[in-house]
């Protein structure tokens, strides 16, 4: 790799870091009494949907970035009003002038604004997926989602669907469903789950450790990775909740032991 690719892998690392870091305390909390575990589903499907989709119908190589790019703004606009950390004026102004930006322009030169609406727009799709997997399900839909993404990438399935879905894109059509910087990309999928792992933990301790994680491992899963190779970049992810969970499991031990020692029946 080259001096401006590696200073690609640590941008888009920087990128994840920040969707784990951006969203608010019990944003979207309405969401909570739709709470069930069958969300925990929407995780690997997607990245399913998003593989056999395009290689089974072909036409929904064109129609599923195009839904995208229509969905890209309103929920840019959740992510603003209910989502995001920083002050809403300021958002609000930068997600203005990236919207007009990436509208109006649409080719290389708007790929920065469109990159702040894509993280936007991930950023509430992350939070929605935050609080309809319940707590309990969490892990398992993070790390089910991340072998299917290793699984698929490693029998050769992923690549056709990923060229299938570059190929219909116009040259002159705004993306909104990844982040590119150089020849590096972050696709969708891999967005919403760092998005939804941080509106996750952003009412847990940790959050700031995860999101510095997230952004080394995903760094040096770019920089690691062999040229022309696909790394499946729901993996840091997945080692990020794991990692945490493993910080707490000497916590966890301790409470229960002191709940099964107290003499108290309630606190037993």
């Amino acid at each position: 790799m080259s001096v401006p690719n590696y200073a690609a892998a640590v941008a888009l690392g920087v990128v994840q870091g920040a969707l784990v870091a951006m969203p608010r305390r019990g944003a979207l909390d309405l969401l909570g009494r739709l709470r069930s575990p069958a969300w925990a589903a929407v995780l690997p499907g997607s990245i399913l949907l998003g593989t056999f989709g395009p290689l089974a119908v072909p036409s929904s190589a064109r129609w599923l970035p195009e839904a995208v790019a229509l969905a890209a703004l309103p929920l840019a606009a959740v992510a603003v009003l209910a989502v995001v950390r920083c002050p809403r004026a300021w958002t609000l102004a930068l997600a203005l002038a990236a919207m007009v930006l990436a509208t109006l322009v649409g080719t290389r030169a708007g790929e920065p604004s469109a990159t702040v609406i894509t993280a936007l727009a991930c950023l509430a799709l992350g939070a929605v997926l935050a609080r309809l997997i319940p707590a309990a399900w969490m892990l398992a839909a993070v790390l089910s989602m991340a072998i299917a993404d290793a699984a698929l990438l490693g029998c050769g399935a992923g690549q056709p669907a990923a060229a299938l879905i570059a190929g219909a894109t116009g040259p002159h059509m705004a993306v909104f469903d990844s982040i590119r910087i150089r020849q590096l990309t972050l696709d969708y999928p891999d967005l919403v789950l760092a998005a939804t792992l941080g509106a996750f933990l952003a009412d847990q301790r940790g959050r700031h450790g995860g999101a510095v994680l997230v952004a080394a491992l995903t760094a040096g899963c770019f920089l690691l990775t062999p040229r022309g190779g696909i790394w499946p970049a729901t993996v840091p992810l997945a080692l990020t909740l794991l990692a945490l969970r493993a910080a707490r499991l000497p916590h966890l031990i301790a409470s229960l032991r002191r709940g099964v020692g107290s003499p108290d029946p309630a606190g037993a």
